[in-house]
C-alpha cells in the first residue's frame, strides 16, 4: 500500500522522517513522543512530514486517537453525541489510549498534534474528504452513510444497521396482526440520506404491496403545532391505525401526549415502540419499548479498527442490529368486537330516520336474513337501544328506529 506521495508504508523509518523534514531521527523520536524542548517550528515540521509519509501508521499500538465531534449547532437533539463521546471516552480510558477530542471545524489544529488517527461521531458527509485534505492517517466513522463519504484503504465504517432492524421490528408487528403501521418524524430533514431507518420502512412497506408508504408517515412533529399534530394522528387512528414507530424519545413523548388525548389505551388500542439514544423510555407513562444501539459496542468496534488501519491491514465496514427492549407497549392487534362494530353501524344508519331490516341490511351491503345481522337486531332490541316503531306503507312490515 502507497500513501498519497507515494510512498510504500513498509519501508518508511524515523530516518525518512528525519531527512524529510532536516533533522536528526533524535529529532524525529522526541517530537513523536511529545518530548519538550523542541522549537515550535521543528515540532510542526516533523509532523507535518510525519503525517506525509503516514510514518505513524506503522505503530502496532494506538496511543492518541482524535474524537472528531460535529459543530455545536450540529449535535444532535437527544444527547447522542454526549452519549456516544461518553463511551468512547471510557473505551480509550480501558485501553489506556489519550484522547484528543475536537470539533469537525477544527481540524486544522490537529496538525501541530501527534495522533495516530481519529473516530468520528458526526454524521456531516463531507468530514471524510476535510480530514483527507489535511491528513493521511486512518480515519473511522460512526453512524455516518458509507455511500456519501467516499472510500479510502485509510477509511472505515461502523453503523447501527437501521434498515435490517426497522425489519426486524416490522416483522414483529405483522405477527402480531398489526396491518396500519404509522412512522411519527420530528424533522423532515431527519427524513433523510443519513440514516437507513426510513429507507428499511419504506422498503418493507413497498414488500407488502403498501404502494406509497409516505401516507403511512406523520412528518414534521417538531414543528407542527399541537393542534396539526392532534388532527394527523387522530386522522391516522380513524384510518386504522394500530401501531406507532417514533424514530426518537421526542416523536414519541409528543405521540404520547396526543393518545392520552384522544383516550387510547397503550398497548390494548395502539402499539407504540421508539428509537431511542438513552434510557429515558422506561420513565414515560406507560414505559415504552426501544430500539437501543450498544455505545460500548461501537466504540470498541470502531477502536478495532482504526488499530487495523494503523497496522497498515485491509478492513471490512462493521454494521450492528439495534436490541429490541420489550418495556409493555407492544400488543397484538386491537381487535374491534365485530358483532359490536356492526351494531355501532345500525345505530348509525337509523340515526338517518327509521328503516326496515331490508334497508338497512342492503345500506350496510349485509344479507338481511343472515343469523348474524339477526343476532345483532335482536341484541339491540333486548338493550333497548332500538325499537319497532310504524308499520310500513303497505302494513305489513314494521320500522325499526332509534328509542
Amino acid at each position: 500500500m502507497k500513501n498519497a506521495s507515494g510512498h510504500l508504508l513498509t519501508k518508511i523509518t524515523a530516518e525518512d522522517v528525519a531527512k524529510a523534514a532536516g533533522c536528526s531521527k533524535s529529532t524525529v523520536s522526541k517530537v513523536l513522543n511529545n518530548h519538550h524542548g523542541i522549537s515550535e517550528y521543528l515540532r510542526s515540521r516533523v509532523l507535518e512530514e510525519a503525517q506525509k509519509l503516514n510514518y505513524r501508521l506503522k505503530r502496532g499500538k494506538l496511543r492518541r486517537v482524535a474524537i472528531i465531534l460535529p459543530t455545536p449547532w450540529k449535535f444532535l437533539v437527544g444527547n447522542y453525541v454526549a452519549t456516544m463521546l461518553n463511551a468512547m471516552v471510557y473505551v480509550l480510558y480501558q485501553r489506556d489510549i489519550r484522547a484528543e477530542i475536537i470539533q469537525e471545524n477544527d481540524l486544522k489544529m490537529l496538525r501541530s498534534e501527534v495522533i495516530d488517527g481519529a473516530i468520528s461521531i458526526t454524521v456531516n458527509p463531507d468530514l471524510t474528504a476535510n480530514w483527507f485534505e489535511y491528513f493521511q492517517l486512518p480515519l473511522v466513522r460512526i453512524n455516518a452513510n458509507p455511500a456519501l463519504g467516499g472510500k479510502d484503504n485509510l477509511l472505515a465504517y461502523v453503523n447501527m444497521d437501521g434498515e435490517k432492524s426497522m425489519k426486524v421490528l416490522l416483522d414483529k408487528f405483522y405477527k402480531l396482526g398489526h396491518r396500519r403501521i404509522f412512522l411519527l418524524t420530528p424533522d423532515s430533514i431527519e427524513v433523510e440520506q443519513l440514516r437507513t431507518r426510513y429507507q428499511g420502512f419504506f422498503n418493507y412497506l413497498k414488500s407488502r404491496r403498501i404502494q406509497h408508504p409516505e401516507k403511512n408517515c406523520i412528518f414534521n412533529m417538531r414543528t407542527n403545532s399541537f393542534e396539526e399534530n392532534f388532527n394527523l394522528l387522530k386522522q391516522a387512528v380513524s384510518d386504522g391505525a394500530t401501531a406507532l414507530i417514533a424514530v426518537d424519545e421526542g416523536a414519541a413523548r409528543d405521540a404520547l401526549t396526543l393518545i392520552e388525548k384522544l383516550k387510547l389505551n397503550i398497548p390494548k388500542r395502539i402499539s407504540v415502540v421508539s428509537w431511542e439514544q438513552k434510557n429515558i423510555l422506561p420513565y414515560f407513562d406507560p414505559p415504552i419499548s426501544g430500539m437501543a444501539m450498544d455505545y460500548t459496542l461501537l466504540s470498541e468496534k470502531a477502536v478495532d479498527l482504526l488499530a487495523a488501519l494503523c497496522r497498515g491491514e485491509n478492513v471490512s465496514d462493521v454494521s450492528f442490529p439495534f436490541t429490541l427492549i420489550d418495556r409493555g407497549s407492544i400488543a397484538s392487534v386491537y381487535q374491534r368486537n365485530t358483532q359490536q362494530k356492526l351494531a355501532e353501524r345500525i345505530l348509525e344508519t337509523l340515526k338517518n330516520g327509521a328503516a326496515t331490516r331490508v334497508q338497512i341490511a342492503t345500506m350496510l351491503n349485509i344479507k338481511p336474513y343472515c343469523g348474524y345481522f339477526n343476532r345483532t337486531i335482536l341484541d339491540l332490541l333486548n338493550s333497548k337501544q332500538i325499537v319497532y316503531g310504524e308499520k310500513t306503507d303497505s302494513g305489513r312490515i314494521r320500522l325499526l328506529q332509534l328509542k
